[in-house]
């Protein structure tokens, strides 16, 4: 009697998950199975720790590290991670484009902070103070030091220093 009941519990709990799966949208789905898939890795992994076979999961990862190994560029290119790469690679010197536009000495002493007749000295000194601040490896952006560099240059061309 108690497998007839059993029996009976499976059908009807896997028709309800067929006409859920049916009408649901396609995202709802694969989210859904995405947090059951791991839900019953984290309940095996619970599991195979209390009854002592864990061993056996650390020796298959052990044996799977040649395999894994040799298909990683697969495994990336299936994760989209390798197109990333390339893309970040693509360019010889790996910066951005910026374009540098002829820019006026008023506009340069503007940037670079200074009043209007600044010295060599002067001029270099609130470019290294600003770059400090503003470098891309300092967390700041690429534009930005860009112009920094382009007023210290239209300052330095300037025969007005």
């Amino acid at each position: 009697m108690i497998r007839l009941l059993l029996l009976i519990a499976i059908i009807a709990s896997t028709l309800y998950l067929l006409r859920w799966f049916l009408t649901s949208p396609a995202e709802t789905v694969a989210a859904n199975i995405r947090k059951t898939l791991w839900l019953l890795l984290g309940l095996g992994l619970i599991f195979l720790a209390i009854s002592g076979r864990l061993n056996i999961i650390f020796a298959f990862i052990g044996s799977a590290i040649p395999f894994i190994a040799r298909q990683l560029p697969n495994i990336l290119r299936i994760l989209g991670v390798a197109k990333t790469v390339k893309q970040a690679s693509a360019r010889p010197d790996n910066k951005p484009n910026i374009k540098v536009t002829n820019m006026s000495s008023e506009e340069a002493l503007k940037i670079l902070g200074l009043a209007t007749g600044a010295s060599k000295s002067e001029v270099l000194q609130a470019h290294k103070r600003l770059m400090h601040k503003l470098h891309p490896d300092k967390g700041g952006s690429t534009y930005l030091a860009s112009q920094l560099n382009n007023a210290r240059d239209t300052l330095l061309k300037n025969d007005d220093l």
